[in-house]
């Protein structure tokens, strides 16, 4: 079929931010409905934080596999989520707002890391993921309120471990 035009896709930037922001929220707002689960909440809210790196990698049309998300995850944990062990702290009130906060920072984080080309170093990337948190505990009801918080980004029983 010579005479067959290539395929071309034409990605809407607009669109593309759009959708990545969605899928943000709706970590954000998973993350915290579950967080405060007995027992499961911690590893639960790391599962939905991998999955939201697999899922920000495909709106961005990068492959992110489960292996890259975790080590991904780990390498920002240290310049970004100091505040991820305060979920531990079995207090609703105190848990859910850093657990939506941290989680959308997070994913603010991923989809400028990626429009940047996957630098290899994260600290230009503070302010946004300061700004993002900020904005996340501000409206921190409007994340608790989300339609799509009681639906799962993936298997949120997965066990993933640190394999980087």
């Amino acid at each position: 079929m010579a005479d067959e035009e290539p395929k071309v896709t034409v990605i809407d930037d607009a669109d593309r931010e759009e959708e990545a922001l969605s899928l943000c929220k709706w970590a954000a707002a998973r993350a915290g409905a579950i967080v405060v689960l007995p027992g499961l909440g911690t590893m639960t809210t790391f599962a939905n934080d991998v999955y939201m790196i697999m899922k920000l990698g495909s709106v961005y049309e990068q492959e992110i596999g489960e292996k890259a998300a975790v080590g991904i995850l780990g390498s920002m944990s240290t310049v970004f989520l100091g505040g991820r062990l305060a979920t531990l702290i079995p207090f609703a009130p105190l848990q859910i707002p850093l657990a939506i906060g941290t989680t959308y920072g997070l994913g603010r984080v991923v989809m400028e890391w990626l429009k940047a080309g996957r630098p290899k170093d994260m600290s230009a990337f503070k302010k946004v993921y300061d700004d993002a948190v900020k904005f996340a505990k501000e409206n921190v009801e409007t994340f608790k309120n989300d339609p799509d918080k009681d639906k799962p980004l993936g298997d949120e029983s997965k066990d993933f471990k640190d394999e980087t």
